[in-house]
């Protein structure tokens, strides 16, 4: 009998460091860190329904531009630049609008990060807009880090 109540309380002073009593959480791991934030906007540019016009003064060409930017930093836009040049590759007109047209035709000249904007703009030109003509828009922007952008496209007009 005395060896059945030595093995209890061995068994007990087995099983007592197993614990106190008390349930315990684990503590969570800490949270991941934050993913960087980009150095510099990322912003692409797309023209769409390209269109001119011949006027009494001259020629509107008119065009839907998409921006994209896609690093999360936002940009303002500050100009679009649009320039024509002759059939033998030598520059014809350069016309440019600012902010302030971009912000009659959209309401703002902000593009927030990670967005698609699209807006639709007008030059007004002397020359005329010819079908097969190459064209250059350079769009400038300066971005939430105070970067400046200029994003260049060049393209071919082919009525829409």
């Amino acid at each position: 009998m005395f060896h059945r109540v030595t093995l209890v309380f061995a068994l007990l002073a087995l099983f007592s460091g197993c614990g106190d009593g008390t349930s315990t959480t684990p503590t969570p791991p800490p949270p991941p860190p934050p993913p960087p934030t980009p150095s510099m906007a990322n912003i692409e540019v797309e023209i769409n329904n390209p269109q001119a016009f011949a006027s009494g003064m001259g020629n509107l060409f008119t065009f839907d531009l998409t921006m994209r930017e896609t690093a999360g930093l936002g940009a303002n836009i500050n100009f679009a630049r649009l320039a024509v040049f002759r059939a033998t590759g030598e520059l014809e007109e350069i016309q440019e609008i600012g902010a302030d047209q971009i912000i009659q035709g959209a309401g703002d000249n902000r593009l927030e990060g990670s967005t698609t904007e699209t807006v639709g703009v007008t030059f007004f030109f002397r020359a005329t807009i010819k079908v097969g003509r190459q064209m250059e828009l350079t769009v400038g922007f300066t971005d939430d880090k105070g970067n400046d952008i200029d994003v260049v496209q060049r393209f071919v007009f082919v009525r829409s």
